[in-house]
C-alpha cells in the first residue's frame, strides 16, 4: 500500500507541473495578444477570469475488473539436480560425457579400474566353493552320527536286556543248588531206589530159578547168561538209584554252591556294564547335536560366502558409473586417470531440464491468499518477450525470520528446455478479482491512507472533495469501494490545489480532450 501511495503522490506532483505549465502558457497568450494590439482593458478581464478558475484535467468515473495480484521474484530451479560420485576409491580409467552433453538415465558416463575388483570376485567365488564342500561334509557327519545312535541304542537296550535275563538264569541256578533236590525229587527218587530194588530182586530171584534149571539142563547156557546180564543191570539200577536217593539228601556240593555263586556274579557284573553303555547312547546324542551344530556353521558360511560373492559383485558394477536420470552434464569433475576417493567422491553434476521449478518468495500478508494449484504469468529476465505459465505445487509452512516471507514453489512445463536452472525469473498470481466496480486513475486519488483517500469530484463549475474506500490496485487503476458513483467526474490534473467549492475550468477530459472547456 506504502508503494501504490509513492506512485500516486509522484503522478500528483507530475500533474501539478503540468497545471503550472498550462497556467503560465494562458498568461504568455494574453500578453502576446495585448502586444498584438488587443485591447488591453478586456486581456485584463480575461486574465481575471482565467485565475478566478483553476485549470484542470477531468475523467469520467470507469465501470469494470480489476484483481489483486502477488508479484513474485525468484530462482528457477530443478526437481532433480543430482551430483553424482563413487562409492569407493578408485583410478578412474574413462569418462564418457562432457558439460553439455545429454545424458540419459541408466547411461554408463565414468568408468573405474575392476582389476583388484575382479581378483576379490574371484576369491570370494572360491570361498564360497569351500563353504559348500564343508556343508557336504558336515551333512554327512550328521548322517553317521545318526546312524551310529541308532545302532548304539539297539544295541545296548539289547545287551541289557540280555544281561538282566542271563542274571535271572543265575540266580535261579543258584538257589536250585544252594536249596539241593526238594521233596517231590527226594521222594521221586525213593520212589526209583525202591522200584529198582524190586527189579533186582526179581532179577536175582529169575538167576536162581535159571540156574537150577541149568543144572538140570532145562535151560541153555546161554538163557543162564541172560539171566546173569539181566540180574547185574538190575544190581546196578538199583544202586544207582541208591546213591540219588543218598544225592538228593545230603544237597549239593560246596563247589557247585561256589560255581553257581561265581555265575550270578557274573551276570551281575554283566548287567552293570551293560547298563552302563546307555552313557553311550548319550555320547552318540551328542555327537549328533555336534553334527547338526556343523551343518549350521557351514550354512552360515555358505551364506557369508554368497554375501561376499554380492559384495564382489556389486563393487564391480558401481565402478560403473551410472546416470541416475535424464539431464544434461552441468559439472565435469573428474578425467581419466584420477584417483577418486571417496572423501571427495563426486564425479558430475546431472541438471533434468523436463521439471524446471520456480522458487519464489511470498509475502506474509499474501501467504493465507495462495494455495497449491493457482495459475502464476511467469517472466524470465533472460528470456524477453516469452511468457510461461506455471502452477503453484507447493507454498513451504515456514516463513524465512530474516525477511519474513514465504516460499512458494511454482512447476512450469519446459518443453522446449529454454528454462535453465539459476536463471532469474518473476511470476503473477490472480490472487481475488472483483467485476463491475468502480475504477479510477491513481493519479486521480489523494491523501492516501491505509484504505482511506480523497478525490476530487466535478460538481458544475466548482471542485468537490470526497472521503472514498479503496480496493485493488492493478495497472494504474484504484478500486473504489464506497464515495463514488458511475456518474461522477473526477478531477486527474490540478486537484492537488483545490478546496471545496474552489471554481473550475476544464483543460480536457479523458474521453474528449478539449483545452479550455468548461463543466457545465
Amino acid at each position: 500500500m506504502r508503494n501504490n501511495s509513492t506512485a500516486i503522490s509522484h503522478s500528483i506532483r507530475v500533474h501539478q507541473i503540468v497545471s503550472l505549465f498550462a497556467a503560465f502558457f494562458g498568461v504568455g497568450i494574453v500578453l502576446s495578444g495585448c502586444k498584438r494590439g488587443a485591447d488591453p482593458a478586456a486581456a485584463v478581464s480575461k486574465t481575471a477570469t482565467v485565475n478566478q478558475a483553476a485549470l484542470v484535467s477531468t475523467a469520467k468515473v470507469k465501470q469494470g475488473s480489476i484483481s489483486s495480484t502477488a508479484e513474485l521474484t525468484g530462482t528457477l530451479t530443478s526437481e532433480h539436480d543430482v551430483m553424482v560420485g563413487v562409492k569407493a576409491s578408485n583410478r578412474m580409467v574413462a569418462v564418457y560425457a562432457r558439460e553439455g552433453d545429454v545424458v540419459h538415465a541408466g547411461q554408463v558416463i565414468a568408468q573405474q579400474d575392476t582389476t583388484d575388483l575382479k581378483n576379490q570376485l574371484e576369491q570370494q567365488q572360491a570361498n564360497l566353493i569351500s563353504a559348500r564342500t564343508k556343508l557336504e561334509q558336515a551333512n554327512a557327519a550328521f548322517n553317521n552320527a545318526k546312524t551310529t545312535l541308532t545302532l548304539t541304542d539297539a544295541q545296548t537296550k539289547s545287551a541289557v536286556l540280555q544281561a538282566k535275563s542271563a542274571l535271572q538264569s543265575a540266580k535261579d541256578q543258584s538257589l536250585i543248588v544252594k536249596q539241593g533236590a526238594r521233596d517231590q525229587e527226594k521222594q521221586q527218587a525213593k520212589d526209583n531206589a525202591a522200584s529198582a530194588k524190586a527189579d533186582r530182586d526179581k532179577a536175582r530171584s529169575d538167576l536162581k530159578r535159571y540156574q537150577d534149571l541149568y543144572r538140570q539142563q532145562a535151560v541153555s547156557a546161554q538163557q543162564l547168561d541172560q539171566a546173569h546180564a539181566t540180574a547185574d543191570s538190575a544190581d546196578a539200577r538199583f544202586s544207582s538209584a541208591q546213591q540219588a536217593v543218598s544225592l538228593s539228601e545230603e544237597g549239593s556240593r560246596p563247589e557247585e554252591i561256589r560255581k553257581s555263586i561265581s555265575a550270578v556274579e557274573q551276570a551281575t557284573q554283566a548287567l552293570i556294564t551293560a547298563q552302563a553303555n546307555r552313557d553311550q547312547i548319550a555320547l552318540r546324542k551328542a555327537d549328533v547335536d555336534t553334527a547338526r551344530a556343523g551343518i549350521l556353521a557351514a550354512q552360515a558360511g555358505i551364506k557369508q560366502a554368497n554375501a561376499s560373492v554380492r559384495v564382489a559383485m556389486q563393487a564391480i558394477s558401481d565402478a560403473a558409473i551410472i546416470c541416475p536420470i535424464e539431464g544434461v552434464v552441468a559439472e565435469r569433475k573428474v578425467e581419466p586417470g584420477m584417483q577418486v576417493a571417496t572423501a571427495k567422491p563426486d564425479v558430475m553434476r546431472i541438471v533434468s531440464l523436463d521439471d524446471i521449478f520456480f522458487d519464489a518468495q511470498l509475502s506474509e500478508s499474501q501467504y493465507s491468499s495462495v494455495s497449491e494449484g493457482q495459475a502464476v504469468d511467469i517472466s524470465v529476465d533472460a528470456l524477453p518477450g516469452q511468457k510461461f505459465i506455471g502452477k503453484v505445487k507447493k507454498v513451504f509452512p515456514v516463513a524465512n525470520s530474516s525477511a519474513r516471507s514465504f516460499t512458494v514453489r511454482i512447476a512450469i512445463a519446459n518443453e522446449r528446455h529454454l528454462l535453465r536452472p539459476s536463471m532469474f525469473a518473476r511470476g503473477k498470481i490472480v490472487l481475488q478479482t472483483h467485476k463491475n466496480t468502480i475504477l479510477v486513475p491513481r493519479d486521480s486519488v489523494l491523501d492516501i491512507s491505509g484504505d482511506s483517500a480523497r478525490i476530487v469530484v466535478v460538481n458544475g463549475d466548482t471542485a468537490e472533495i470526497r472521503k472514498v474506500k479503496l480496493g485493488f490496485y492493478s495497472n494504474g487503476e484504484i478500486e473504489i469501494t464506497s464515495g463514488l458513483k458511475t456518474s461522477d467526474v473526477i478531477i486527474t490534473v490540478g486537484q492537488s490545489q483545490l478546496q471545496n467549492g474552489d471554481k473550475i475550468q476544464v483543460q480536457s477530459t479523458a474521453n474528449n480532450p478539449v483545452l479550455g472547456a468548461a463543466v457545465n
